[in-house]
């Protein structure tokens, strides 16, 4: 991974911005009006504009009561409808537009020039084989074609959904293409999944995707919108409600290129060739290719990126094509929920327990044999350091010839001389065989006298496609050839059911959590930490990571890094403390607390802002002090 100077530069700029407190709404003003709507989309319908300001007690029974949130839900229903102009899709395709949209696995060009221009025929034949409708000689194609202010397409897609929110949308799919009705569906679906809690965090990806689905299909159509509907309406609203991520929201606005999106979207609709040269040849290209876009939609051929081509690129056939051979995804069950493996073979299964997660110095005893064996020295030898798959970009990419950015600005980093005092006894460093024939290493902290608590992607490599990894060595407060508390092996291993159950990577890593359960007691001498959650009021305060980074010489030290909690989201937080590949599954200490941790480290720099320019941990909630009593108790 490379970056710019300046990039680097305007990146850490963005991350020292910390988020606002969050506190309660306080007004129940109206959030959205006529006028609203049609600052943001002049082309809007009167009756879908009337039916979003009338919904006001939907909205806030749904818990949209904030501008954040709301200028969210907008930008997700302008990218739907394009704009809210209709609430169905259009079938309307050119012959032209037919070959550039779909895939030639869907309609040959003798068929595209038989049913070009015929609505009804188009929708029978690239949906009606799909999706769960029931053939092309049906109708089913037009019956469930693209429809509502949150679109769905296919049979299927209308049986889900309306089993999601309450309504018969298979049996009487004109409900989702109705104003009242269809607002409701969306209103009811955004609820289902819990999309406020990604619009607090500005988190525009997890938006889009919870909207329609991993691969986030019309994702550069929802930041024009979103950019929009920030600068022209919401903006001046943000009194309204609480905000959690308003300085972001701001920065991200205002630093966004609405006509480098706009580029984005051209070539991924087919329109324009990617990396066009900014040589004459390359304009001359370029201009040509607006043209013959222009003149396919029947658009004045200016050959210019004018505000009628761009009212087209936001138009849903640029993006909703890309769906049609995808079935309906299901809403993710309980992603909080515990998922265990029995890494000696007998089988799985949970218990549960109240437990108190505090911490004990433990007795401090150490091994009478503290000089690592041979047997471990060699295995650590040839180990490299374990990286999650979304931090890489994808399994694609080994750990072994991926360069990490996670050492932001100077290295800050202090090695650690003295492991038998506490918690650094505590801490400790695994070693585990991952999948392709060599040995990985993690970090980790002990939560109780036999749990070590850790990153889920130091256990199993996540996503419904993923692996587990087995043969567990941990190494509590190894000191480079020394372990003055022995080794221990593993028994079973935990992780957040979100881990293993995600279709993505990207949307796995909000669960990046997990725990082993050693075959030994070794926490009665090391002691182990506390857990506790994190306060929003607590952005701001001093962040500790400490664990066993794998680029410093000599190896097998723990190392300390310092920074501040910068952005803090419902499941995950951010700082620029430096760390590097082997650093996953450290503890993450608050202020001058190293007896309690609020986190664990899962990775570097990444994807989009705030993963661009912040390293970042797993967030302790609620559910997850739960299941973390529940690891330790059995």
């Amino acid at each position: 991974m490379t970056h710019s100077s300046s990039f680097r530069t305007k990146a850490l700029a963005l991350a020292l911005i910390l988020s606002a407190a969050v506190a309660p709404a306080v007004s129940r003003a109206q959030l959205v009006t006529v006028e609203d709507i049609k600052r943001i989309s002049p082309n809007a319908q009167d009756a879908y504009a009337e039916a979003m300001a009338a919904a006001a007690e939907e909205f806030e029974s749904a818990g949209i009561t904030s501008a954040l949130r709301m200028a969210h839900f907008v930008a997700q229903v302008m990218t739907e409808t394009g704009g809210l102009k209709r609430l169905d899709e259009n079938m309307n395709y050119s012959y032209e537009t037919l070959l550039r949209v779909f895939s030639r696995r869907t309609i040959s060009e003798p068929k595209a020039r038989e049913i070009a221009r015929k609505p009804r025929e188009i929708a029978n034949w690239v949906y009606g084989a799909r999706l769960g409708n029931r053939g092309r000689e049906t109708e089913d194609g037009w019956n469930y074609r693209g429809s509502g202010f949150i679109q769905l397409t296919g049979r299927a897609n209308f049986r889900a959904r309306g089993t999601e929110i309450g309504l018969p949308l298979e049996d009487d799919p004109e409900l989702a293409r109705q104003a009242r009705e269809g607002l409701s569906a969306a209103i009811a679906y955004w609820t289902a999944r819990d999309i406020n809690a990604a619009a607090d965090d500005h988190d525009r990806l997890r938006v889009r995707k919870l909207v329609n689905g991993p691969r986030a299909h019309g994702y550069e159509q929802s930041k024009v919108w979103f950019n929009r509907a920030w600068t022209r309406v919401f903006q001046g609203k943000e009194a309204l409600g609480f905000e959690g991520a308003v300085v972001l929201a701001e920065a991200m606005t205002e630093a966004a290129d609405e006509t480098g999106l706009f580029e984005d979207i051209l070539e991924r609709s087919g329109v324009l060739p990617k990396d066009l040269p900014a040589t004459e040849a390359g304009q001359a290209t370029r201009t040509e290719a607006l043209k013959a876009y222009q003149r396919e939609l029947g658009l004045p051929e200016t050959g210019v990126l004018d505000e009628a081509t761009q009212d087209a690129l936001l138009d849903p056939r640029e993006w909703r094509h890309l769906d049609d051979e995808e079935e309906p995804q299901p809403l993710l069950s309980d992603p909080e929920a515990s998922v265990s493996f029995d890494l000696n073979g007998s089988g799985t299964g949970t218990e549960s327990g109240a437990v108190l997660l505090m911490p004990s110095e433990g007795t401090g005893d150490t091994v009478d044999e503290a000089a690592m064996s041979r047997e471990i020295m060699d295995a650590l030898s040839g180990a490299s350091a374990m990286y999650s798959e979304y931090e890489m970009g994808g399994r694609s990419v080994t750990p072994e010839s991926w360069v990490p950015f996670s050492v932001i600005g100077e290295d800050d980093r202090v090695a650690v001389n003295d492991t038998t005092t506490f918690p650094e006894r505590a801490i400790v460093q695994i070693l585990f065989d991952n999948g392709f024939g060599s040995t990985s290493l993690c970090s980790g902290t002990m939560v109780s006298a036999d749990t070590v608590l850790t990153a889920a992607h130091c256990i199993h490599s996540g996503t419904l496609s993923g692996r587990t990894y087995s043969g567990y060595r941990v190494l509590p407060g190894r000191n480079r050839a020394v372990t003055p508390f022995g080794e221990c092996g593993v028994r079973r291993a935990y992780v957040l059911n979100g881990w293993t159950a995600s279709v993505s990577a990207e949307d796995a890593r909000y669960y990046d959590l997990g725990a082993l359960k050693l075959d030994c007691q070794v926490g009665e001498a090391t002691g182990w930490v506390g857990v506790r959650m994190l306060d929003i009021s607590e952005v701001g305060e001093p962040t500790v990571v400490q664990g066993y980074a794998a680029d410093k010489a000599p190896p097998g030290r723990q190392w300390v890094s310092s920074d501040a909690l910068r952005i803090l989201w419902d499941l995950k937080g951010f700082y620029q403390n430096d760390t590097y590949g082997g650093t996953s599954g450290s503890p993450v200490f608050l202020g001058g607390d190293r007896a309690t941790v609020v986190g664990v480290h899962t990775n570097g720099l990444h994807g989009e802002e705030p993963w661009a320019s912040n390293n970042a941990f797993t967030r302790i909630t609620p559910e997850r002090m739960q299941r973390i009593a529940q690891w330790i108790a059995e």
